[in-house]
C-alpha cells in the first residue's frame, strides 16, 4: 500500500509524513498577534513534532499533531491500461457497427 501527498505518492507513512513536514518548514504561522517560524523536531509514521519559534523573542512552542495520510489515489500504469483498452474496444465496436451497416445497405 502506498500513501499520498500532494501530487505524489510514497511507499510507507513515513516517507509520506516526511513530504508533509518538509513542506511545513519555514512557514510563518500567526496565532493571535504574534508570529511563528515553523520547524520540525521530530516524525513518526503517525505523527509530527513541530517547533514554533516566536519571530520577535526566544520563545517557543512545541506541538505534536497526528497525521495519517491518505492511501494513493494517483492513476497508475494498469488504470491507464484499463482506460486504454476501454477506449480501443469502443472504436473497435464502434468501426464494426459502421461497416456492418455499410454492408446491409450494399
Amino acid at each position: 500500500m502506498s500513501y499520498q501527498y500532494n501530487a505524489n505518492c510514497y511507499s510507507d507513512q513515513l516517507s509520506a509524513n516526511r513530504a508533509i513536514a518538509s513542506d511545513h518548514v519555514g512557514r510563518v504561522v500567526v496565532i493571535g498577534t504574534t508570529s511563528y517560524s515553523m520547524d520540525v523536531e521530530s516524525i513518526t509514521s503517525n505523527s509530527i513534532s513541530y517547533k514554533l519559534q516566536d519571530l520577535n523573542s526566544s520563545a517557543f512552542i512545541s506541538k505534536t499533531v497526528s497525521v495519517n495520510p491518505v492511501e494513493c489515489q494517483l492513476f497508475d500504469t494498469a488504470d491507464g491500461l484499463m482506460i486504454g483498452w476501454g477506449i480501443a474496444a469502443a472504436w473497435l465496436a464502434t468501426a464494426a457497427v459502421l461497416f456492418l451497416r455499410k454492408g446491409i445497405h450494399e
